[in-house]
Order: C-alpha cells, then sequence, then structure tokens
C-alpha cells in the first residue's frame, strides 16, 4: 500500500501571513509552483495561498485602482487577507488512494500534509498525482 508519505514533496516552500503578496509572487515565480502553504512562527500551519486566490486578489486590485498601482498594492497587501485559512492538512500515513480521492472530491490543487500538532511536513499536488500516474502507465507492458 502506498502513502502520502511516499508521494509528498518534503523541502516545501512556505511564506508566513505577514508576508506579502509580492513576496509570493516572486516565490512562484522563481520556483514554478502554485501553492504556498502559510505557516505562524512554530511552523504550525495557518494557511494555504494558491495561484488562484492570488490571482483573484491581482484582478481585484487591478480592477479596483487601476494596473498602473498593481506592483504597489500587491507590495502592501499581506498574505492574511488572501488566503484560505478553513485548510484541512492531512497525515503522512494515509493511504494515496485516500488522499487522492480527498483531492479529487474537495477541488484544491494540493494537500498540506501535516503532524498531530499541524506542524507541516510536506505537500502532495494534483501535479504529483499526475506524475506517479504517467510512471504506473510506462511500467504497464503494451498490448
Amino acid at each position: 500500500m502506498k502513502l502520502v508519505s511516499d508521494l509528498m514533496i518534503r523541502n516545501v516552500l512556505t511564506h508566513q501571513a505577514d508576508d506579502t503578496l509580492q513576496d509570493v509572487e516572486q516565490t512562484m515565480a522563481t520556483h514554478s509552483i502554485r501553492h504556498i502553504p502559510v505557516l505562524d512562527e512554530s511552523g504550525i500551519v495557518v494557511g494555504l495561498l494558491s495561484q488562484k486566490e492570488f490571482l483573484a486578489e491581482a484582478f481585484r486590485i487591478t480592477d479596483k485602482f487601476g494596473a498602473h498601482n498593481l506592483r504597489n498594492y500587491l507590495a502592501k497587501t499581506s498574505v492574511r487577507q488572501c488566503m484560505k485559512n478553513d485548510i484541512q492538512t492531512v497525515r503522512p500515513d494515509l493511504d494515496l488512494a485516500e488522499a487522492g480521492r480527498l483531492l479529487r472530491s474537495k477541488r484544491h490543487g494540493c494537500l498540506l500534509v501535516a503532524d498531530e500538532q499541524e506542524r507541516l511536513l510536506g505537500i502532495v499536488s494534483s501535479q504529483d498525482f499526475v506524475r506517479l500516474a504517467i510512471e504506473l502507465l510506462e511500467q504497464r507492458p503494451a498490448g
């Protein structure tokens, strides 16, 4: 049986709630990622900011203040203002098939993996499941 810990990415880039959207934009662009877990000072998961929330806020700013002011407002807007904070974490020993069903049913782009104290251990994204599916399909004999 495969577990979440077998697929999760362990070296996760994170931000804190008081960081700015400009900080997050740079992290996402530099590392080509779409999901940023938000942690408190103790490493406890307090939220998630995905590219979806980031873009929604950027469009809202552009709509309200104009595209020429976007950079200024991204630098002044905290992650706290647009992160999801009603997220569910999963444990590393969760069956991978169950995690896949959860990812699909909740229609999230990722699952944050945490311990019992809600300290971040890793992340599993829909892209990780696609990568796994490709690996498994490539192992099958042609026929």
